[in-house]
């Protein structure tokens, strides 16, 4: 089957060498000159994310550039950049590493139509680069016909592929009423009973918040939702313990803290609170691009834990984003139950290493 594949890539794109064109660029700024060729390939992306957008990569090289280089990779072909594919580069583990930048489950991937050609024509380039001590590290790609590995494969480099993790995606296909019918039947269930029950603690609101932008000044940030949100989750303590937690994470709460303003700035934010009286007490935070909304942040408040605070503010969220007609809302990495339960699909990632000695390092680096 791996031969097939590599056969079938090696034959799409046969013509490789002869309309390939790939240069590099290791200057924000230069990259910022670039932006509306960004949006354009962003738009032709796959599931197109704000953490795939210039204005993340901005917010995530206030945070992390100091410790990387930049090295974004633009792909001409027939005289005409078809893709655009940024990787940082760090010492780590006594060697040099190339990796897509990522905080947490947010992974700025590669942009254009045909990443595929992208990892051909760049593994192409970076293939006597990359030694025992200098490789290429994907993590959290989505690669569902395996064709990343298989591209950088038929240019001559050693790879490794492994599964990673997985998130679930769920579709605005069809009207709520359609989807919500198809929903499990038990789910419905708890989400009637527990409405009755929110509902006896008096009045009750769902509010989200979407900023605009208009052609005169960017949406201004409330700094006291952020103080909602933090307020909520600190009052979890079962959650903070946990190890992944994001608030145990110190580096990734700093750039959460400043990615839901950055977000809000950039029209790019949605926010969804679910209130008892005037108290939030559940909070779903998504990033979006092209109607496409990505799970960053959510929290419940635990003083409330005898009620399905995060399933009933979900249901809420879905109903609202299939009225207001988004694409898809990533819930990110949830148990296999919760995307039986809610029709959702799942979409798996990998982790594909490219270099020489790779099998060393995919098992031994965690």
């Amino acid at each position: 089957s791996s031969d097939l594949q590599m056969v079938d890539v090696c034959a799409e794109y046969d013509d490789l060498s002869e309309t390939q064109s790939v240069f590099e660029i290791n200057e924000l700024a230069t990259l910022a000159e670039l932006q509306p060729l960004w949006l354009e390939l962003l738009a032709k992306t796959p599931r197109p994310a704000f953490c795939q957008t210039f204005d993340w990569l901005q917010l995530y090289w206030d945070h992390f550039g100091d410790r990387h280089r930049l090295r974004a990779f633009c792909c001409e072909r027939a005289g005409k950049i078809s893709g655009l594919t940024v990787l940082v580069e760090q010492a780590t583990h006594g060697r040099r590493e190339l990796t897509l930048p990522s905080v947490g489950f947010e992974t700025l991937g590669p942009l254009g139509a045909d990443s595929t050609w992208s990892w051909l024509a760049m593994g192409t380039l970076l293939r006597s680069e990359l030694t025992r001590k200098h490789v290429l590290d994907l993590r959290g790609i989505a690669d569902p016909r395996d064709r990343t590995r298989t591209a950088l494969d038929a240019v001559g480099l050693p790879v490794r592929s492994q599964p990673w993790t997985a998130t679930t995606v769920v579709r605005f296909d069809e009207d709520f009423t359609a989807f919500w019918s198809r929903a499990a039947s038990p789910l419905r269930s708890l989400i009637a009973i527990g409405e009755q029950r929110l509902a006896a603690l008096g009045s009750t609101n769902f509010v989200r918040f979407r900023p605009q932008a208009t052609d005169r000044t960017p949406p201004q940030f409330p700094d006291e939702l952020y103080q909602d949100c933090l307020n909520i989750a600190l009052n979890d303590e079962k959650q903070l313990t946990r190890a992944d937690s994001v608030l145990n994470a110190p580096e990734r709460h700093l750039f959460l803290r400043d990615l839901l303003p950055w977000a809000w700035q950039h029209a790019a934010a949605d926010l969804c609170l679910l209130l008892v009286g005037s108290r939030p007490v559940a909070f779903r935070f998504h990033t979006l691009a092209f109607g496409h909304l990505q799970t960053v942040w959510t929290g419940v408040d635990a003083e409330f834990r005898q009620l399905p605070l995060a399933t009933l503010l979900l249901h809420r969220t879905l109903r609202d984003s299939s009225q207001r007609g988004d694409v898809e809302l990533n819930l990110g990495p949830t148990h296999p139950d919760v995307t039986r339960d809610w029709n959702a699909s799942q979409l798996p990632l990998r982790r594909i290493v490219a270099g020489a000695f790779v099998w060393i390092w995919i098992y031994a680096d965690d």
